[in-house]
């Protein structure tokens, strides 16, 4: 073939196929791939530069290997993402960025001999006599994927940002007074007389006639086909079930699991706020988005094995109880406050235990590769005009008729309404479809196919009282029963005056009152003073009577006794100074580079974030 080629090349024929082959590569392979690049790898850019898919890889890969050091034990990128690592790279390189052309602005620039004198003068590469050993320098160089120029232009760009970061950030000191004011704060004592009110004792009485509104109801065809309408005539062989449960012998040794939410705060202060606030009542993902200033995505951690976390979290998260929240504790990634919703304890099975879940598993697998060939034909035949019913009788779908459904899946008696397959998905599409119209085929989570035809629409009306009493009435009793703990403890309040404390005041009322132990602005898990009543009773001032109120019911204290702390330890003072300054000076360099985004405008790609991890 080779020959026959040389020894036709010198034809117009063979030539002109040459030139047309190398048109066409042109035209189709090498213009795609310079058009596409730089859109494709770009995923933020920072005034006039651009960060790169394989900045941020490499920047994580980096923190990966030290985030793993620190920890003891690998992390991944689902862990990273997680726990907010990607976010806080992203953020870190575009930081650089502006810190960078900001520097470069100012015309600030660093000399061969800066540079030099940095290098030796780094401990990191010094042994421990003191001296600069260019073997060690070499191996953390390779150990941060890095060659010696790459080093030298990194600490060419670094340097004179560090300085202007530095000049920005150097002088900020907190005052001496400050910290003693902090550990006063933080360390002080309260004592109270507290009167509580149970919702559970107060009487509601019976709510008067009143109205409420029904929802939209539609009522629809469905036809449908899951996997489990045609699991019964699929047989799955025992040597295959046994071949799948030695290959999948991991699966079926299941460690302990745990469902876990954290707050990750940036500092000692802000994760102190956040565990005040949650003492006080406020709800988790309000306190972890508005005061941590954390990422919405890296408040749940999932249903993780013990192995699945760094082991300082972990070693926290499997001995917490259900719903209550850990001490802060500091990692490299920040302040963590992990609370625990869910416990999956510990799992080993033999192959008969197993069986039944793996045949079922197998079984359901056929069942799904079985019901998309069917899909596309469903798909092909309404397309063409076939009616629901009829698709249904020539495919053996499965029809239902549904009369009236609003889009929680009730029927007009508050009944859930019987569908083959789950009503999520069903009703999603049945009220994306108009009056009259047929959907497409849609595919359920499950493998299920199914589609709708809307027959009609009923708008939400008003219904009376008669209809939901049982419901109305006991919505009403609650929400009654609250207002009266609440009335009373206002009540009880506004009786206390100057000369009669709330004790002699309960008193007449028949109300027992109960002397608090010394309270703490921390409470302890085991503090059975209301945390919403304790924050505010850390606001109060002696004699001074506050209400507090939550779900099992309202509270009355007067504020008896201010316990001042101790005198601090000069270690402990030392400490809260360094806290103090080191905050300043964080806080100084995160508004530095907020403002520097006014001159440096910053768009970050989040799609390509996304694909990327």
């Amino acid at each position: 073939m080779l020959q026959a080629i040389r020894s036709k090349a010198g034809s117009f024929v063979v030539k002109g196929l040459f030139v047309l082959l190398i048109l066409t590569f042109g035209i189709w392979g090498i213009g795609d791939i310079f058009r596409n690049r730089p859109n494709d790898t770009v995923i933020a850019k920072v005034g006039d530069q651009s960060i790169r898919a394989e900045d941020l890889q490499a920047a994580m890969r980096r923190e990966l290997e030290r985030l793993s050091a620190r920890f003891g034990a690998a992390i991944d990128i689902q862990q990273a993402k997680k726990l907010g690592i990607i976010d806080n790279v992203l953020d870190e390189l575009i930081d650089r960025l502006l810190l960078e052309q900001e520097a470069a602005r100012l015309r600030l620039e660093v000399s061969d001999d800066v540079i030099r004198n940095a290098t030796t003068d780094n401990p990191n590469f010094r042994t421990p006599d003191g001296h600069f050993d260019r073997a060690l320098f070499d191996a953390t160089l390779a150990q941060n994927h890095l060659t010696e120029d790459q080093f030298v232009t990194l600490m060419r760009r670094d340097i004179p940002r560090d300085d202007l970061l530095q000049a920005v950030t150097l002088g900020a000191a907190a005052p001496q007074s400050m910290a003693d004011l902090l550990l006063r704060y933080r360390n002080e004592k309260r004592i109270a007389d507290i009167v509580a009110l149970p919702v559970a004792d107060a009487d509601a009485g019976q709510p008067h006639q009143d109205l409420f509104r029904a929802p939209e109801y539609r009522g629809f065809t469905l036809a449908s086909l899951s996997p489990a309408d045609i699991a019964q005539g699929i047989e799955i062989p025992e040597a295959k079930l046994k071949a799948e449960f030695d290959e999948r012998q991991d699966d079926f040794q299941l460690p302990e699991q745990r469902e876990v939410q954290q707050i990750l705060a940036p500092s000692e202060d802000k994760v102190k706020e956040a565990e005040a606030a949650l003492a006080a009542g406020k709800d988790w993902n309000e306190v972890a988005i508005q005061i941590a200033g954390q990422n919405p995505e890296t408040i749940e951690l999932g249903l993780m094995k013990r192995e699945e976390l760094p082991q300082v979290l972990s070693d926290i998260a499997f001995e917490l109880p259900l719903n209550k929240p850990s001490e802060p504790v500091k990692t490299p990634l920040g302040w963590h406050i992990l609370r625990v919703v869910k416990i999956e304890p510990a799992v080993t099975q033999t192959f008969e235990q197993a069986k039944p879940k793996l045949e079922a598993q197998l079984t359901h697998d056929e069942a799904v590769d079985r019901i998309y060939k069917v899909a596309n034909r469903v798909d092909d035949a309404l397309a063409g005009g076939t009616t629901i019913e009829d698709a249904a009788a020539k495919f053996e779908l499965k029809k239902t008729e549904i009369a009236a459904a609003d889009v929680g899946g009730h029927d007009a008696e508050g009944k859930p309404v019987a569908l083959p397959i789950p009503a999520g998905e069903v009703l999603k599409l049945v009220f994306a479809t108009d009056e009259g119209q047929t959907s497409r085929v849609t595919e359920s989570p499950e493998g299920a196919i199914f589609m709708v035809r809307v027959s009609k629409v009923t708008p939400p009306t008003i219904k009376p009282l008669a209809e939901v009493k049982e419901q109305a009435v006991a919505a009403w009793q609650a929400e009654k029963r609250r207002e009266t703990v609440a009335k009373t403890a206002e009540e009880l309040a506004a009786a206390v005056k100057p000369d009669t404390r709330l004790a002699a005041v309960a008193a007449e009322k028949g109300l027992k009152v109960r002397t608090s132990s010394p309270l703490s602005r921390q409470p302890g898990r085991d503090d059975a003073t209301s945390p919403a009543l304790a924050a505010k009773l850390f606001a109060a001032k002696p004699g001074e009577v506050v209400t507090a109120g939550d779900a099992a019911g309202s509270y009355v204290a007067q504020l008896d006794e201010v316990q001042p702390p101790e005198t601090p330890s000069q270690n402990a003072t030392a400490e809260a100074s360094r806290n103090l300054n080191q905050g300043m000076r964080t806080d100084l360099s995160v508004e530095f580079t907020q403002a520097l985004r006014a001159r440096f405008p910053v768009e970050i790609r989040r799609e390509a974030v996304d694909r990327l991890f």
